[in-house]
């Protein structure tokens, strides 16, 4: 067994698929989608694992799977999962009339028949004379119409990934659309990250009471861990607690992201299948920072982070420069960024943690407060700005929190040496 086939970032983990106890997700989607008449709205933050969730209840086989990204048109959907069903564009529909005529019919010297040549005498036939005509007609295929007609009251799923992708005005009349979908039988389910997870329902209000929410959270370390130890196992390895525990704490409660790291951790260990003999590994065999640089290259975020390290744009004034503890120099932009990257690996941080995360970057005077504050809220409005489809990195000026929504980002951060970079 191939490690690049236990440990899947980004594809179903058929050997490393792990059912999270105490959600009960599987059952809870299962009883979700077997209601009628409801469409399933699945929630969860970025590299949640929702559609592997979909996937593991629903099946391969019978997942029609169209993404929100790219959809100007309510029909765009049900051409792309007619497009999965492998249904043609347009269709030729040929059509055979039969026209004769039966014996005892008169029939003139002038007489005739449409079709038929015209008689040569008068008098009475005395069998019948047919003949035949075919007309072909071009009959195109009808979306939303064909899809019903086919997966209707069947195991087939259509799975809109990423709504919130799709523009608001779009979103409006999709809506209306899939309401009409599973009034006829068709089953929809419909996925989003948190932040934009109730797009469905401001899209078209009168789905209140139509929508089944399914809110997926974080994976906890007991379950992400799950995934290393099912997946080590397989391959003929054992991983000590160390080394486990740095590859949890860096996943940042994703399993796509813990399915990377693992991969990374066998190609950088040259386990690469199934070991003969069995083999024990552990933090002093393994240069993990090596296995997490070379990770970081599936997460490249090198534009958003370039915006948020430069701010905005200063006008007359300079800003300060700070030495940091890693012999780099930079702003109070390349400070706040350092603190969130630091140690230990969070997604959300209090003001006060963020200033004491600041303080220990620096080795002088580190920013003050005010300072710290006004960035966050400029990094903030510059990713939506500039970055309006993902909610990169977030600050609650009423809660001084930030709050980073990928997982990805933070590795990024953490990992990437863009950050070790000077401008």
């Amino acid at each position: 067994m191939k490690a690049s086939t236990v440990f899947t970032p980004g594809a179903f983990p058929q050997h490393t698929y792990v059912s999270r106890g105490e959600h009960s997700n599987e059952q809870t989607l299962r009883d979700a989608l077997d209601t009628p008449g409801q469409i399933v709205s699945l929630v969860g933050p970025s590299k949640s694992g929702k559609t592997v969730l979909v996937e593991k209840v629903v099946g391969q086989d019978f997942l029609i799977t169209v993404t929100g990204a790219g959809i100007r048109s309510p029909d765009d959907i049900w051409n792309r999962a007619l497009d999965w069903m492998d249904v043609p564009d347009a269709v030729v529909e040929a059509k055979t009339s039969t026209q004769g005529i039966e014996a005892g019919v008169e029939i003139g010297a002038e007489g005739g028949l449409p079709g038929l040549a015209k008689a040569q005498a008068t008098g009475n036939t005395t069998g019948s004379i047919e003949n035949q005509q075919t007309t072909s007609t071009t009959v195109n295929r009808r979306g939303l119409e064909r899809v019903v007609r086919d997966i209707a009251n069947s195991d087939f799923v259509l799975l809109v990934d990423d709504f919130h992708y799709m523009p608001r005005d779009v979103q409006s009349e999709a809506a209306k659309q899939l309401k009409e979908a599973v009034r006829k039988g068709v089953k929809v389910c419909t996925a989003a990250v948190v932040h934009r997870g109730d797009d469905l329902i401001r899209s078209n209000p009168e789905l209140r009471g139509r929508v089944r929410a399914v809110d997926l959270t974080y994976w906890n370390q007991t379950d992400l861990r799950s995934i290393a130890e099912t997946g080590f196992s397989l391959l003929g390895v054992r991983v000590d607690d160390a080394v486990l525990n740095s590859l949890v704490a860096e996943a940042a409660g994703s399993p796509q992201l813990m399915q990377l790291l693992c991969l990374n951790f066998c190609f950088v260990a040259n386990v690469r299948e199934t070991q003969l003999t069995h083999k024990t590994l552990t933090r002093t065999d393994i240069d993990l920072s090596r296995v997490y640089e070379q990770a970081s290259a599936a997460t490249d975020f090198r534009s958003l982070v370039d915006v948020l390290d430069a701010g905005p744009r200063t006008r007359g004034r300079e800003r300060r420069i700070y030495d940091f503890s890693d012999s780099t120099r930079g702003d109070v932009y390349r400070c706040v960024l350092k603190a969130i990257s630091a140690d230990p690996p969070r997604l959300s941080f209090a003001y006060d943690e963020l200033l004491k995360r600041c303080a220990k970057v620096v080795v002088d005077d580190p920013p003050v407060g005010s300072s710290v504050t006004s960035t966050c809220l400029h990094m903030s409005k510059l990713a939506l700005e500039k970055f309006p489809k993902e909610r990169a990195i977030d600050w609650d000026e009423s809660k001084d929190i930030l709050d980073l929504p990928d997982p990805y980002l933070l590795f990024y951060l953490r990992w990437s040496q863009r950050l070790r970079e000077t401008d």
